[in-house]
């Protein structure tokens, strides 16, 4: 998929890569790493966190949507962005495994679904006496992950519990209420109602900065979705796509945010 990924009409330089040692020269390692990432989380996609009324592909949507507007928001505070990103992308992840732990109890509905959403993390804490952030941060402990992204995605819902990294955990509070708008969800009042303007006094921007960020983070968050989609096209072909989308993402491309054309950053 780096192979492919590099010599899309995207990215492609004018000619064929053949390695993957070209493919990151070309592409640059933090978008390897945001490719990589995503398409391994995209087997996410697939099937709906029935027990949080979650549809196939919504965990996916709102956890990248998340990792993109981590990454962005931490460039103004001088934060790692790639611990950034993998703390959002991560934020919900422990809801995967109770939802499979639900299951074997069909009785058990919830309420409330979002990820994001406290009111879900206590409802959660009056059914199994933990909730999907302590359940994710435990499953992250034994993969290896180090404090800096465990503690944020422990401490979501309570940042003054996060020691020095309560910074970080503070942004995942932004990076939540951008979410629904980011990928536009109809259904959300943050994205019918227009800018937060709580989010733009806390992040200290203008109206008019803030929606930049967010048209921003929109295409990022359309070119992910362009690239997963596309997983199963066969070489050569491009997947269907919205004509208005292709064009913001060229023009993303060109301008350089975050997926800068042939830039090394390793």
């Amino acid at each position: 998929m780096i192979l492919k990924t590099a010599n899309s009409a995207y990215f492609n330089p004018g000619y064929h890569i053949d390695s993957i040692d070209d493919a990151i020269m070309h592409l640059g390692f933090s978008d390897v790493y945001q490719i990589v990432t995503m398409l391994t989380f995209s087997d996410l996609r697939a099937e709906p966190l029935t027990v949080y009324n979650i549809s196939a592909g919504e965990f996916w949507q709102r956890s990248v949507a998340c990792g993109y507007a981590m990454e962005k928001l931490v460039r103004k505070y001088g934060e790692d962005t790639g611990v950034a990103y993998t703390v959002g992308l991560l934020l919900g992840i422990g809801m995967v495994f109770l939802d499979r732990e639900v299951k074997k109890a069909p009785h058990i509905e919830f309420k409330h679904s979002l990820p994001e959403d406290m009111a879900l993390a206590n409802e959660e804490m009056e059914v199994f006496g933990i909730n999907h952030a302590k359940v994710g941060a435990a499953m992250m402990r034994d993969w290896g992950f180090s404090d800096e992204i465990v503690v944020p995605v422990l401490n979501q819902f309570e940042p003054s519990e996060s020691g020095k990294h309560e910074r970080m955990a503070c942004l995942v509070s932004f990076a939540k209420r951008m979410i629904s708008t980011i990928i536009n969800d109809p259904s959300s009042s943050a994205a019918v109602r227009g800018p937060d303007p709580l989010l733009i006094a806390l992040l200290h921007l203008t109206k008019e900065e803030y929606l930049k960020v967010v048209e921003q983070l929109r295409v990022s968050f359309e070119k992910a979705e362009s690239l997963v989609n596309d997983k199963k096209i066969p070489n050569g072909q491009e997947a269907p796509e919205n004509g208005e989308v292709k064009k913001r993402v060229k023009k993303a491309i060109a301008s350089n945010l975050g997926y800068g054309e042939g830039s090394i950053r390793l």
